[in-house]
């Protein structure tokens, strides 16, 4: 029997390790963040409309399935049901990483179930910031994607045994952005984002960028348990969770750049508790992988129908009949976070 290609092993090494290391808990720092209740929310439910612009698509809720796996049998089954899951919801979905497509085009149709089974929704292609503008197009028109999300993984590709030793992504980001045609999203891939790092991105056109901090599926964990040489989990220690990385893209809140999170989503709240630090939308991958893996498609599909209905209750709890109106809601920090923006000169105060 022949091996397996060793890149589409890792795809499936992926998904078996994501499930393995999963935690009902967030690391994302949302524990560490508190909004305060409105006693005269003055409203109905029927007031309450979670919709929000998405990149100019009318998303019925302020979520979003982010990049999650391709290019395995394993994966067609996932990109699928989320698919289906999106459809139904209303929401954007993204494929995982795209690489393997062009080393192997045989596994185009992994990718390709997502329009498939989602023909009017908008779907998000994906690769990594490695590749150029030709690669970007090939992988916006396998899906029919309504725009490509470009990731960078630094600490991922230093922990991984086969990964990239090279960094140099700006010059195709800055090719990519400005010529695809379609929106484009800069996306870190679990290990957060400073000011300085945005900065950056906004200088060369990026106008939407997804924090993806720390708190989630940990891929320095992932790859240090493929890694036979090198135990390389401190990695983590570098990364700035989901909170942080929310508070960092305050001091760049000027830019009229779109800002995205992602990164240890288990619960509603912390949801709103995202949105309320900046987010226009929020990403969810393990918690929907999890699901998908350990649950029937059925069975997820009614979780994400409770999960909406606890953003209803908690929008009217803190008194916010839309999305604009939660980012009203009073916050208050715990003192390692008020720790972290004095050093970090991040004023929240008005």
């Amino acid at each position: 029997m022949p091996k397996q290609d060793e890149q589409i092993q890792r795809k499936v090494e992926h998904l078996f390790l994501a499930e393995k290391f999963y935690d009902d808990n967030s690391m994302a720092d949302f524990d560490s963040v508190r909004l305060l209740h409105n006693a005269l929310p003055e409203l109905s439910m029927e007031d309450i409309d979670l919709s929000t612009n998405f990149l100019g698509f009318n998303s019925s809720l302020p979520i979003y399935f982010n990049a999650i796996t391709g290019g395995s049998k394993q994966s067609e089954r996932f990109n699928g049901e989320l698919a289906e899951i999106a459809k139904e919801f209303n929401i954007p979905v993204s494929s995982g990483s795209m690489g393997v497509y062009f080393r192997i085009p045989d596994t185009a149709p992994t990718f390709r179930i997502l329009r498939k089974k989602n023909p009017a929704g908008f779907v998000i292609a994906n690769i990594s910031g490695k590749y150029n503008l030709e690669q970007a197009k090939q992988a916006v028109d396998l899906v029919d994607a309504n725009a490509l999300q470009i990731h960078i993984n630094t600490l991922q590709e230093l922990a991984m045994p086969e990964g990239d030793r090279e960094f140099y992504w700006l010059d195709n980001i800055s090719k990519i952005v400005n010529n695809i045609g379609v929106p484009v999203i800069i996306k870190e891939v679990g290990f957060g984002m400073t000011s300085n790092d945005m900065e950056r991105l906004i200088n060369i056109g990026v106008k939407n960028i997804d924090i993806s901090g720390f708190g989630g599926t940990n891929f320095a964990e992932i790859e240090s348990a493929r890694n036979h040489e090198f135990d390389l989990t401190y990695l983590d220690n570098f990364a700035l969770s989901t909170v942080e990385s929310l508070l960092e893209s305050s001091k760049i809140a000027e830019s009229s750049v779109n800002i995205l999170a992602s990164g240890g989503i288990k619960a509603p709240l912390d949801v709103i508790k995202s949105l309320r630090l900046g987010a226009s939308a929020v990403g969810i991958s393990g918690l929907a992988l999890h699901h998908l893996q350990k649950y029937s498609l059925e069975e997820t599909k009614l979780f994400f129908e409770h999960f909406c209905q606890e953003l209803e209750i908690l929008m009217a709890a803190f008194g916010a009949k839309n999305i604009l109106e939660i980012k009203k809601a009073p916050i208050v920090f715990d003192e390692s976070l008020v720790s972290y923006m004095k050093q970090r000169n991040i004023d929240l105060s008005s």
